[in-house]
């Protein structure tokens, strides 16, 4: 009950800890017309106007809590089934006794979990929208990818009852089914080509699950029957280490198919909590390995050490839980400017004004009897770094929109490829413009990308 309450107590916390601006990566606009967003699957298409610019608000931080209480049972209830499948079938022994026990109480705690989340989660959805009409959460359930995927999650946690009683390749095929919809479910299902990152997500959850739940099984037999724990704990630590290379290896394949550089990882919220975990895990990494050396040796487990694992395991659990639905593209609004001159008017385009990649496009607008410009050039610095050279990004000719006709101008469009900003803060473009009397032309454009 300690563990529980201590769990309850750092997930609230931990949710205090996202910008609200980040939150809910369902409705985040970093990538265009994503799976994440129900309403405009049901035909709404409605930006999401309930986040306060103060703070997270007590509705945000319930629902981070109920989430972390369903991933946490998601992952005991599916990480127990796995390994009731590798354990002796002796049905007399105390270990079978306690699996079996324990795998109820999983999947009873994973059904409420689940019926909790879905219900918290619809409801947040479902704000600002006529929640009241029964045909609007039908359809939020039957037609949109995520209710989809809270019906699948409710009968397989129906289903885990008489799976128990099935033979093993049941279990480990419900076990695989629950893990392939949360995989589905995650912040990857936005990705454009999402395939590879749906995959390396599948690895990351079975290694969590089996991690989570093999630690839970020793945890509970380190209380019961000592020497079975030590029994028990050579075989978990061998698989400890395998999983622990796995999520090392499926958690860098997501973050490069997520991140569109590494710098975001140190601009936002996702980012920082990754790396909290990765230092977590490291630090269950070590544990792992003074628990292997005390099984090799035919030692029990440390008590210490299962407990400081055990609190590891919630950790990582929270940040997982919370971190898996924060947006990991930083929070920014693209730079649009456009200056009005007697002899020249621009507009300046940089999407999505943040650091790392961006593109930029330009519209140009000389007298018709000078006709397109020469030559553009396009450079950037930082004033709070003057000695560091310019970025020079190259532009080149484009067929842009002509949403803006000037009578006597002749508009000229270009872009660029994509080029780093390698710093959040203060910024300074300079846009220079050689028309064809060789005369030239300089602007200054200050902007910010944080």
């Amino acid at each position: 009950m300690a563990m529980v309450l201590l769990f309850l107590l750092i997930a609230a916390a931990a949710s205090l800890w996202v910008s609200p601006p980040q939150a809910f990566a369902q409705l985040y606009s970093g990538m265009e017309e994503t799976n994440f967003d129900p309403h405009k699957q049901v035909g709404h298409d409605h930006s999401d106007g309930t986040q306060s610019e103060a703070g997270i608000t007590v509705s945000q931080a319930l629902f981070y809590t109920v989430r972390a209480i369903y991933y946490a049972a998601f992952m005991f209830a599916a990480g127990l089934m796995l390994w009731s499948i590798t354990l002796p079938k002796d049905a007399e022994s105390g270990l079978s006794k306690l699996v079996q026990k324990w795998s109820i109480y999983s999947l009873r705690g994973l059904l409420l979990a689940v019926l909790l989340f879905v219900f918290v989660h619809a409801s947040q959805l479902m704000k600002g929208y006529d929640g009241g009409n029964s045909n609007e959460w039908v359809r939020l359930l039957t037609e949109t990818s995520t209710g989809q995927s809270w019906l699948a999650l409710i009968v397989l946690s129906l289903l885990g009852f008489t799976v128990l009683r099935l033979h093993d390749s049941f279990k480990m095929i419900w076990a695989l089914l629950l893990i392939a919809v949360e995989s589905f479910n995650g912040h990857v299902n936005a990705l454009p080509s999402n395939t590879f990152a749906i995959v390396f997500d599948f690895i990351h959850i079975v290694c969590s699950a089996l991690w989570a739940g093999g630690l839970m099984l020793l945890l509970l037999l380190w209380r019961t029957d000592r020497k079975e724990a030590g029994r028990f704990a050579e075989r978990f630590t061998k698989v400890a280490w395998l999983t622990i290379v796995l999520l090392t290896i499926s958690g860098i394949g997501m973050t490069a198919l997520l991140l569109p550089s590494w710098r975001y990882l140190f601009y936002t919220s996702w980012g920082f909590m990754l790396l909290a975990k990765s230092g977590l895990v490291l630090i269950v990494a070590c544990v792992g390995f003074l628990l292997h050396r005390r099984a090799k040796q035919q030692k029990l487990p440390s008590g210490k050490l299962l407990k400081l694992d055990g609190l590891l395991m919630a950790l990582v659990l929270i940040l997982a839980s919370i971190f898996t639905y924060v947006s990991p593209v930083p929070d920014t609004e693209p730079l649009s400017y456009h200056k009005m001159g007697e002899t020249l008017h621009y507009t300046v385009i940089i999407t999505p004004n943040g650091p790392g990649p961006n593109d930029v496009k330009l519209k140009i607008w000389l007298p018709k009897t000078l006709g397109s410009p020469a030559s553009v050039q396009f450079l950037l610095r930082t004033p709070d770094n003057p000695k560091k050279a310019d970025i020079n990004v190259p532009v080149r000719g484009a067929s842009g929109e002509n949403y803006l006709a000037f009578p006597g101008f002749l508009e000229t469009d270009y872009e660029s490829d994509k080029f780093e900003l390698p710093t959040r803060g203060a910024w300074e473009a300079e846009l220079i413009i050689t028309d064809q009397t060789g005369a030239v032309t300089k602007q200054l454009i200050p902007f910010r990308n944080d």
